[in-house]
């Protein structure tokens, strides 16, 4: 288990994480999170880089007639 502090606001499935939220994930998940650049490992400080030119997407609920 790896503890990670989220440095922008992300989005994964129907969990949204916001900008200093800490959480704990499966060494796993947390070192994914750490390699693109989305969050820090609280222990160590370690945080990917995040791509040139990787912006964040702005979700928007889906309206549809039957």
């Amino acid at each position: 288990m790896r503890q990670v502090e989220f440095t922008e606001s992300y989005k994964v499935g129907a969990e949204t994480y916001e900008a200093g939220d800490r959480k704990t994930f499966e060494d796993g998940e947390a070192a994914t999170y750490i390699k693109i650049g989305v969050a820090k490992c609280v222990e160590t400080g370690e945080q990917g880089d995040r791509k040139p030119g990787a912006h964040v997407l702005e979700v928007q609920d889906i309206e549809q007639s039957v």
